[in-house]
């Protein structure tokens, strides 16, 4: 569409490659005999174990667009005794979002069991009083180790709570996962040698101004 339009040179270059032909057909044939993503069955046997190990458990899956979210929530809904619903952000130019009034509804009933499963966007990340919950499930892993640390963070404690990515070998995911982790590991690292120097200003600090008593 935005390619016949000739809006986007890029679009337009994209679609003329042979490689993104052969991809588009292939998607296109296998929507076609209803085939979905295998990561989808893997959420949906996760979901079920969740439910058979707790009475009442709370879990988040975090994915990148609201399609998804729309699809997992639709199929994990047809297990038994869960109540799944899609927290995504509010409208945009296609419209589909939810306003203010929706998204605390939605918080409250997740904060009371009656809803016990969330499939959300990255509007659940930050900003919004969220309560925590038994386990994180990444529909697919993020490159940004703070957003990663975000959605971590909505477990109770991630020693007893659960993290879960999903990570389709020989894909993005693998690059997006450990892209993430090197930029945790070196936001860690600094965070250490700030801590360190202000420590150690701190006791020279504290020196002078002892000495300066006598």
């Amino acid at each position: 569409s935005e390619a016949e339009k000739g809006k986007s040179k890029g679009v337009k270059r994209l679609v003329l490659r042979e490689d993104f032909r052969l991809a588009h057909d292939k998607t296109r044939f296998l929507l076609e005999r209803g085939e979905e993503h295998p990561k989808l069955q893997e959420i949906i046997r996760l979901v079920r174990d969740e439910k058979k190990n707790s009475k009442s458990p709370k879990t988040i899956i975090f994915t990148q667009f609201r399609e998804t979210a729309s699809l997992i929530s639709k199929n994990i809904n047809k297990l038994s005794g869960i109540n799944s619903k899609v927290f995504i952000g509010q409208a945009n130019k296609e419209g589909g979002g939810l306003n203010q009034k929706e998204q605390k509804e939605i918080i409250d009933n997740f904060s009371n069991g009656e809803t016990n499963v969330l499939c959300a966007t990255c509007i659940a990340e930050e900003g919004l009083d969220i309560p925590e919950v038994d386990s994180v499930i990444f529909y697919e892993p993020v490159s940004s180790a703070i957003r990663s640390i975000q959605r971590r963070g909505r477990t109770a404690r991630l020693s007893k709570g659960k993290l879960i990515i999903l990570i389709t070998k020989g894909t993005k995911d693998e690059f997006a996962y450990y892209t993430s982790r090197a930029r945790e590991k070196k936001m860690e690292k600094s965070i250490k040698e700030i801590k360190e120097e202000l420590n150690k200003n701190y006791s020279k600090e504290k020196k002078v101004s002892q000495e300066s008593l006598f």
